[in-house]
C-alpha cells in the first residue's frame, strides 16, 4: 500500500509538470517530433478510444502502459497490427511477450510508419553553382522520388509485484529518416496498474516518451511526452455465461495539448465476441479557446481565429476470439471517423500460447 501511495504521488507530480502552461499561455500541436508515436497501436486499443491505461495481460500494452503486459504461467503472446492511416500511410506494429517466471514478463515491440516513392519535382541546381563548389545539395536531380520512414523499437519488462499491483518499463529507440537524412532519440515508458476488490476495478498510470530530443541539422524537437491516469470497472462479469461489460476512462495530458478525457465501453458475449466503442472528450471537433490552443493567424491582417482541434471522431470496433491450431487467436477491427479526411481502418491479430 505504501508503494501504491508513492506511485500515485509521482503521478500527480508528473501530471502537474506537463500541465503547466507556456510563458505565453498558448499551447499548440505540432511542437513535438516523432508524431507517429501519438497514433494508437492495436485495433482493440484504438476502438476503445485510447482509454487503455488499465487493461491487463495484453501484449498491446507494450505501446501504451508496459505494466499491462504482465502475464504468468510461462505464457507467450504475439501481436500483428496494420493501420490504414490517412494519406495512404501504412502504420504497422509487431509485438512479442513471454512470461519468464520469477524474472517477470519480457517483450519486444516494433512500430513503423512510412511512405515510399514520393515524387519530388525539385528545381535543378545550375551547373555553374556546382562548379563553384560553394553549395553541396543533397540531390541535384529533377523529378526524383524519395522515401521517409518512422521507426521505434522497444524492450519491455513487467511483473506482478504483488497479487494486486503490476509495474512495467519500456526502453526504446526512436528513429526518423527522410530523403537520406536521419535522426535518433532514446526514451522510456513507465507504468503501474493496481487491482481492487470492487467489481474488478483497476486504476493505473503511465508516462510515455520520456527521453531525448530528435535532432535534424542540430535543431532538436522533443518527443511527444504523454501522461495518463485511468480507471476501469466491470459492471457485469458473469463467467458462466461468458458475458462481461467493462467501462473504461483515461484522463490524458499530452505535453503539447490541453487535458483530454477518453471514455469507452467493451461488451463481451459468449466468451468470444467483443463489441467496443470509445469517445474523446475535449478532443473531437472542439474549437480552441483564446489564450490556450488551436489558433491560427492570418498572415495578411494579423488577426487570429479558432480552428478545430482535430477531425478525428468516435471510434468503434469488434473482436472475435478463435481457436487456431492450438493457439488462442483474437482478430480485432477498429474504425475511426476523420470527418473531411479518409476514415481509418485498423486490423490486429493476437495469438496466445
Amino acid at each position: 500500500m505504501q508503494l501504491m501511495k508513492i506511485i500515485i504521488a509521482l503521478g500527480v507530480v508528473a501530471l502537474v509538470a506537463v500541465a503547466q502552461p507556456s510563458e505565453a499561455g498558448v499551447r499548440k500541436s505540432g511542437l513535438t517530433g516523432a508524431a507517429f508515436l501519438k497514433i494508437g497501436v492495436g485495433a482493440r486499443a484504438t476502438s476503445l478510444g485510447s482509454a487503455y491505461t488499465t487493461v491487463t495481460g495484453d501484449v498491446n500494452q507494450m505501446f501504451w502502459n508496459p505494466a499491462g503486459t504482465a502475464i504468468d504461467q510461462g505464457a507467450s503472446q504475439v501481436l500483428l497490427s496494420h493501420n490504414d492511416w490517412i494519406a495512404d500511410l501504412a502504420h504497422d506494429a509487431i509485438g512479442f511477450t513471454r512470461d519468464m517466471g520469477d524474472l517477470g514478463t519480457f517483450g519486444l515491440g516494433i512500430v513503423t510508419m512510412g511512405l515510399s516513392d514520393i515524387v519530388a519535382d525539385r528545381d535543378e541546381v545550375p551547373q555553374f553553382v556546382l562548379e563553384a563548389g560553394t553549395f553541396q545539395p543533397n540531390d541535384t536531380a529533377t523529378g526524383n522520388s524519395y522515401s521517409y520512414r518512422d521507426l521505434a523499437i522497444g524492450l519491455t519488462w513487467s511483473r506482478h509485484v504483488t497479487d494486486r499491483l503490476d509495474m512495467g518499463i519500456t526502453g526504446k529507440i526512436v528513429r526518423q529518416s527522410i530523403d537520406g537524412l536521419s535522426a535518433s532519440a532514446y526514451a522510456v515508458d513507465l507504468g503501474a496498474i493496481y487491482r481492487t476488490e470492487f467489481h474488478g476495478t483497476r486504476i493505473g498510470a503511465r508516462i510515455n516518451n520520456l527521453g531525448s530530443d530528435l535532432k535534424f541539422y542540430d535543431i532538436g524537437a522533443p518527443l511527444p511526452l504523454i501522461f495518463s491516469i485511468g480507471a476501469a470497472t466491470d459492471l457485469v462479469d458473469n463467467r458462466d455465461a461468458g458475458t462481461r461489460i467493462t467501462l473504461l476512462a483515461d484522463a490524458t495530458k499530452p505535453q503539447d495539448a490541453e487535458q483530454l478525457l477518453f471514455t469507452a465501453v467493451e461488451v463481451e458475449l459468449f466468451d468470444m465476441l467483443q463489441l467496443r466503442s470509445g469517445y474523446k472528450y475535449n478532443y473531437q471537433g472542439v474549437l480552441g479557446s483564446r489564450g490556450f490552443q488551436d489558433q491560427k493567424v492570418d498572415e495578411v491582417d494579423g488577426t487570429s481565429y479558432d480552428v478545430p482541434r482535430t477531425e478525428q471522431g468516435m471510434t468503434a470496433g469488434v473482436g472475435l476470439a478463435l481457436g487456431m491450431g492450438g493457439y488462442d487467436a483474437t482478430v480485432d477491427y477498429a474504425f475511426t471517423s476523420f470527418g473531411i479526411l479518409d476514415s481509418v481502418h485498423q486490423f490486429s491479430l493476437q495469438l496466445s500460447f
